[in-house]
């Protein structure tokens, strides 16, 4: 980013105390991994005052009118503004009107996100487009606003992944954004604790396509159309058609689109990359962005052929006594934790299933937990408090309370895992499972993918 002293305070609508900084090129929120003459904003939580720790090799401050009287005679200058999590925001969408050679995808839903996000993120740079993304878990209020600023400005393309989990925290997030483009993957019950059901989640999601820009346009995964239909909201922007379906054999998988075909070999028989894979790729053949690409459609298949998955998310390794680690503990909700399931039951192994708890599900969360599909499986291991609904229907399972019960009983166990099996150990993120994960995993080993 490269912003001016008086272009942030137009933007927050702050005050500068002693004076502004000519230029700014780079804003932290992080003082325990603070660069030397960067810009530290500080943030305020309920538990922790950023104020407080404010670097002194800062070249400059920005704090709200509270914090900031710890900072008066000294010798760094400051920006006063009146909420610094806004402020971040609003720095953000400063910047984002100056990438008006950028297209900004934001890219939500209640699963799938990472994964499309990294599908398209391969393909593009495939394609040979100057590709920025969300790196990690940055997808929040806090997230969002430091993956833009970190945009270059000569960037053809910039995914960005929006995740919420209050009502509220889209629209702001929308605001921020104000995209060229929408992707919204699919729908289910996950937060709806606090957004309201699935029909809050439905609304609340939604609000990401209210800022997309005149001539923009948004791509919908399977099902997303009609729940927005049910919940009466009209889509105003131009809607991608999702016109490339797939016939999956084992691990080979063709594509089609319209009189053509081409093939990929997947990693895992995985139905619900198909899927992702098949929107990436309308998308893709769409060009929805400043630069035209020339790509016939093996091409761009051929492309997503070494596609591998992110970390924590289906990736598989190679684990104890040669058995293959399925690791997806990075986060569960219904709709995911079947689609792994589902993928488990399609390996030609020996099946062993160790599952966690999928979190902020509301009043639906026993019912979510008690109608999981577990047929076929060899060893169906469950952890948590909502898992035993599961177990109390499987009698052969076992069930602990906790991840720490789970990996004293492995320890003491571990002839049940045997050369040839496939594990999938899958949660929410809250469920500690990639303990298990580690645990299973032979040290030193490459990664299957």
């Amino acid at each position: 980013m490269r912003l001016t002293g008086q272009e942030l305070a137009t933007a927050t609508q702050g005050i500068w105390h002693q004076r502004h900084l000519d230029d700014v090129t780079f804003i932290t929120t992080d003082s325990r991994h603070f660069q030397q003459g960067a810009v530290f904003l500080a943030l305020r939580g309920d538990s922790f005052d950023g104020h407080q720790f404010a670097p002194d090799a800062a070249s400059a401050l920005i704090g709200d009118s509270e914090g900031v009287k710890a900072w008066v005679g000294g010798n760094i200058p400051y920006l006063e503004v009146s909420d610094t999590l806004q402020a971040l925001g609003d720095i953000a969408h400063a910047w984002r009107m100056k990438l008006a050679q950028t297209t900004v995808i934001g890219i939500t839903g209640s699963y799938g996100k990472t994964t499309v996000r990294s599908m398209l993120h391969h393909l593009l740079t495939g394609l040979g487009l100057h590709v920025h993304a969300t790196n990690a878990n940055l997808n929040n209020l806090i997230g969002v606003p430091q993956t833009i600023l970190a945009t270059p400005i000569d960037a053809d393309v910039a995914l960005i992944e929006c995740g919420i989990s209050e009502q509220g925290e889209m629209q702001r997030l929308a605001n921020i954004l104000s995209p060229n483009g929408v992707v919204m993957t699919g729908m289910t019950s996950a937060h709806s604790e606090g957004l309201g059901g699935l029909d809050g989640v439905v609304k609340e999601k939604s609000r990401l396509l209210s800022a997309v820009k005149t001539d923009g346009w948004c791509a919908l995964g399977n099902g997303v159309a009609d729940d927005l239909k049910q919940q009466d909201i009209d889509i105003a922007c131009q809607t991608i058609q999702n016109e490339v379906t797939w016939k999956r054999q084992g691990l080979q998988v063709t594509f089609y689109d319209q009189h053509q075909s081409a093939d990929l070999r997947l990693a895992l028989p995985a139905d619900h990359w198909c899927e992702n894979m098949a929107l990436v790729l309308s998308i893709a053949l769409a060009t929805p962005w400043n630069i035209q690409i020339s790509a016939d459609f093996q091409h761009l298949v051929t492309i997503l052929s070494t596609w591998s998955a992110v970390e924590g998310r289906l990736q598989t390794y190679q684990g104890f006594a040669g058995c293959q680690i399925l690791d997806d503990a990075y986060n569960a909700n219904p709709v995911s934790m079947q689609a792994a399931l589902h993928t488990l039951q399609a390996m030609p192994t020996r099946r062993i299933a160790i599952l966690g708890d999928m979190k902020e599900l509301g009043n639906t969360s026993l019912q979510a937990h008690a109608t999981l599909n577990v047929q076929n499986m060899d060893c169906l291991w469950l952890v948590g408090k909502e898992m035993r609904v599961l177990h109390e229907q499987h009698p052969i399972s076992r069930w602990f309370l906790n991840v720490d019960a789970l990996l004293a009983w492995l320890a003491a166990n571990m002839e049940n895992i045997m050369q040839g099996d496939t594990v999938l150990v899958k949660a929410s993120h809250s469920m500690g499972l990639e303990k298990v994960v580690e645990m299973l995993k032979v040290k030193d080993v490459d990664r299957a993918l």
